[in-house]
């Protein structure tokens, strides 16, 4: 699979953090964060991190920008921040005869949308329902209390309420012109609508949620959906930006009042709280990239009642790696998830011996069942035992079951980006796997990866398989590497991890995929477990790279 390799741009953020989830939920992307910051959040959460310099040194940060973009094969671009918008957007039509689209809207919307006045000016003039806005607290017929918020702001700082006249006089947050000001509401709901707008003007389907919560702008605790002439304004609004040049990922907020509604606020470029949308399985970064265009739909009656945000802590240890030169891993639950294999297996021989069978739904929910509770050895004989089958047609099944081949196999989402980052970084990979030999050459012709890896080993081809020590060492002199020199990554804390590093192996990454066979008690494998500091838990595969630096750069 080729990857198509997306870079954030001052993504290190929380707002380049909404843009990774969103990206993460669409196949085959390679996620790519430039930020002038080194210590950041979202590097942990993409496949490269590069170190920018600064905006305001405008043409180094160019060239910086053009050489990335050709040393990583870069095709698309986002902003993460109302920063880099402008410059982003001067240079679309020289980076398009590169091949590389910047998902950031024209100047003439960016003028508007990046000042409040001029964007409540443009409402107006489009007959759009906005509150009445004032230059000054000064104009004439202004409305107590007044909240003014800074022209050029976002996220909700520097908002003011000013009660009365009086209260001008005492203002000294800057110059009064420097807000756009308004009747300060009371007792409304604020909608945020998520949405995308190609390059071809297509509008994505809108993710619309009602603001419960928010913490200094950031919407923490939200309500799916929107009443639908709330919706109906939200369309209007957004098609009407599409003559101004708008494209790319944009957030759009509406305050409602009983029956009356108001557009308030356009941000062009993703909105922070992009996550909550996520989770409800409206994703409008995925529309720029899948050419199906599925229509808008509000949440189901009693789907999702509300949406919630919350911090999340990470321990990231320090790992002395730097003599490392080769990666190993395991293939069942930790590249390729083998329940869905399996089950794609038993819906095949369903097929073949459904004149032998019940219906395929009670088939098949027997028969996961059965894999469930772990009998996976033993799984053809164990369906036969409950059915009653004959021996004949046991043996019939068992051979179906064994030659029945999936058109395609289900690789975790984190593999292809991590696998490719690595080769990039320079390191050798390799590939240790059991199982019969036949069954292993069956998932790795379906699911095309072989080609990755310097070395494949199935274990079955020299009688053994691991833990023992002897399958490693087979790995360390066909890599060409020292046992100390490589790290072994799998899913099984005995077979994978501790057999690796009884054999010398320098440290083990040990993943537990939701829903695979293994789960195991940490606290108890730790008590067990010899060498259990040079064991690393992780969630994902790209956590590996956290600890590694390309080896032409050390």
């Amino acid at each position: 699979m080729k990857l198509t390799s997306i870079l954030i741009v001052s993504g290190g953020g929380f707002q380049g953090h909404a843009l990774i989830k969103a990206l993460r939920a669409v196949p085959g992307i390679r996620i790519l964060v430039a930020d002038s910051y080194s210590e950041n959040v979202s590097r942990y959460f993409s496949d490269g991190f590069f170190l920018a310099p600064l905006l305001e040194h405008t043409q180094l940060f160019l060239n910086f920008l053009t050489g990335l973009c050709e040393q990583e094969e870069v095709e698309a671009i986002f902003a993460s921040t109302s920063f880099e918008l402008n410059l982003l957007s001067s240079r679309k039509a020289e980076f398009m005869t590169k091949g590389i689209t910047i998902y950031v809207s024209d100047a003439a919307l960016l003028d508007i949308a990046n000042d409040k006045l001029l964007f409540y000016r443009w409402l107006n003039n489009e007959c759009l329902p906005c509150q009445p806005c004032y230059a000054t607290p000064h104009d004439e017929g202004v409305i107590f209390p007044l909240i003014g918020k800074p022209r050029n702001g976002w996220g909700g700082k520097g908002v003011y309420v000013l009660e009365n006249q009086a209260a001008v006089k005492g203002f000294t947050a800057g110059k009064l012109e420097d807000y756009a000001w308004q009747p300060c509401l009371q007792d409304f709901e604020e909608y945020s609508v998520d949405f995308a707008i190609d390059v071809m003007g297509n509008i994505s389907p809108l993710a619309f949620r009602r603001r419960i919560r928010t913490l200094g702008g950031l919407a923490i605790l939200c309500e799916p959906g929107a009443p639908e002439f709330v919706r109906d304004l939200a369309r209007c609004t957004i098609e009407r930006l599409i003559p101004l040049g708008a494209l790319g990922p944009m957030n759009l907020q509406i305050l409602r009042q009983d029956d009356a509604c108001w557009v308030s606020d356009l941000n062009p470029r993703v909105g922070t709280s992009m996550p909550l949308d996520l989770v409800t399985a409206h994703n409008p970064i995925s529309f720029l990239f899948v050419h199906e265009k599925s229509e808008e739909s509000a949440p189901d009656s009693g789907t999702c009642f509300r949406t919630l945000r919350y911090l999340e802590e990470r321990c990231i240890p320090s790992l002395e790696l730097e003599d490392v030169h080769g990666v190993v891993f395991d293939l069942d639950d930790t590249l390729l998830d083998q329940k869905e294999w399996i089950f794609s297996k038993l819906e095949l021989l369903w097929e073949y011996e459904r004149t032998s069978l019940p219906s395929s739904v009670e088939f098949l929910s027997m028969a996961l069942r059965i894999l469930e509770e772990g009998n996976r050895a033993h799984l053809i004989d164990a369906i036969c035992q409950e059915l009653r089958l004959d021996n004949d047609t046991r043996v019939r099944m068992i051979e179906a079951y064994r030659n029945v081949k999936p058109d395609s196999c289900k690789l975790y989402e984190d593999v292809f980006p991590t696998l490719d980052q690595l080769r990039r970084m320079g390191y050798k990979l390799a590939l240790v796997t059991d199982n019969p030999v036949a069954s292993q050459q069956q998932k790795l012709m379906v699911c095309r990866i072989k080609h990755l890896f310097d070395v494949v080993l199935l274990t079955g081809e020299l009688g053994m398989q691991k833990p023992d020590s002897r399958v490693f060492d087979e790995i360390s002199q066909r890599i060409g590497f020292a046992a100390e020199q490589l790290i072994m990554v799998g899913d099984n804390l005995f077979r994978d991890i501790q057999g690796a590093l009884f054999a010398g192996y320098k440290h083990g990454f040990h993943i537990q995929r939701p829903g695979a066979f293994f789960n195991f008690n940490m606290s108890l494998a730790q008590r067990v477990i010899e060498k259990s500091p040079a064991i690393t838990s992780i969630e994902s595969l790209n956590e590996i790279t956290w600890h590694f630096k390309a080896i032409n750069n050390r």
